[in-house]
């Protein structure tokens, strides 16, 4: 298993994290992944950059946390975990930006990360489930099927990733109440 990290404040994120966050996303992005710039592809640092910067602007012990992981020394990848500080939705968060580099796949990064939230979530977090939206057509809802996620319902063509093509926003819940 990669050596996993929580960063919860800006300032844990160093330059080079950064950096190699840029990286990561631009290369899974034009890599085909399914993690935002749908629109833009091929992208390049100068768009993911900023977003990586709001991001991690954003982030807070409690509402927004982020998640990386080591393999061979470089990042391997990461996700985000987003609370709720309205009262009424504070037992459940939402992950988000799931991604593993192209040159780490197959070596169990993926899973690694799955496992990880949904324990932060649990058992720092004292959360009660977790909600994550993927990209239909992409085959994604196999991967997290098999770590506990089950298919909630989607948005039919809720997204347009180009003119002539429209997917379906897959909602996926999981359960961290039952262990």
């Amino acid at each position: 298993m990669p050596p996993l990290r929580w960063l919860t404040d800006p300032d844990h994120v160093t330059p080079r994290t950064r950096a190699r966050l840029v990286t990561c996303w631009r290369d899974v992005v034009n890599g085909g992944g399914a993690v935002g710039f749908a629109r833009q592809v091929p992208v390049d640092d100068g768009v993911v950059g900023p977003v990586v910067d709001r991001l991690v602007a954003g982030l807070d012990p409690r509402l927004r946390r982020l998640l990386v992981a080591v393999h061979e020394g470089g990042l391997a990848g990461w996700l985000v975990l987003t609370g709720n500080a309205d009262p009424v939705a504070a037992h459940w968060g939402r992950v988000t930006h799931v991604q593993t580099s192209p040159a780490a796949r197959g070596c169990g990064v993926g899973g690694a990360l799955m496992g990880e939230v949904a324990r932060a979530a649990r058992d720092d977090l004292g959360l009660d489930s977790l909600r994550l939206e993927v990209r239909g057509g992409m085959g994604l809802e196999s991967f997290y099927g098999r770590h506990g996620w089950v298919v909630a319902g989607c948005w039919p063509g809720a997204l347009q990733i180009a003119a002539d093509d429209r997917r379906d926003e897959v909602l996926m819940g999981l359960d961290l109440r039952s262990g």
